[in-house]
């Protein structure tokens, strides 16, 4: 689910700060998402990700930097 989130700056932010691993990981998929979307080719049923198994990688990062914002702004009211 996480590879469908949608670019902003809060996304940029999060991809610099998933491990190399997840970034190779997260780029294949979308590579093989469109390359398949292109040929009108369905994925094999058997290559489906399970939702149970699904592991959201940037969610952490994304509620961190929202949190850090959050944190910011609050600060800068303060002054």
């Amino acid at each position: 689910r996480d590879d469908m989130r949608r670019e902003t700056p809060i996304l940029k932010e999060a991809l610099k700060r998933i491990s190399r691993q997840d970034l190779e990981a997260r780029n294949f998929r979308i590579a093989r998402a469109t390359v398949l979307y292109n040929a009108k080719i369905e994925l094999p049923r058997e290559q489906w990700t399970e939702l149970d198994e699904d592991k959201l990688y940037l969610t952490p990062h994304v509620e961190a930097i929202k949190k850090e914002l959050k944190e910011r702004k609050d600060f800068e009211k303060s002054k």
